[in-house]
């Protein structure tokens, strides 16, 4: 599971911005941007925001350990 930001009323994050995905991987919000570019990760919009769904975080980490 993605450690991420706990929202007020205590309930798992669906979808994180690009920093909290970086910090989430570990890297910086530069290379998840890229990563989304490349289509490594998947990114939604909702309107002007830009998420990044934890799903796809988890789903990101488990593909590149089995293949490791």
């Amino acid at each position: 599971m993605v450690a991420t930001a706990t929202p007020t009323d205590d309930r798992k994050r669906l979808a994180v911005t690009y920093r909290e995905a970086g910090d989430a991987l570990g890297v910086c919000e530069r290379i998840v941007w890229q990563l989304v570019k490349d289509g490594e990760l998947k990114a939604v919009r909702f309107g002007r925001a830009v998420r990044i769904p934890v799903a796809e975080l988890e789903r990101f980490i488990a593909d590149r350990t089995a293949n490791a």
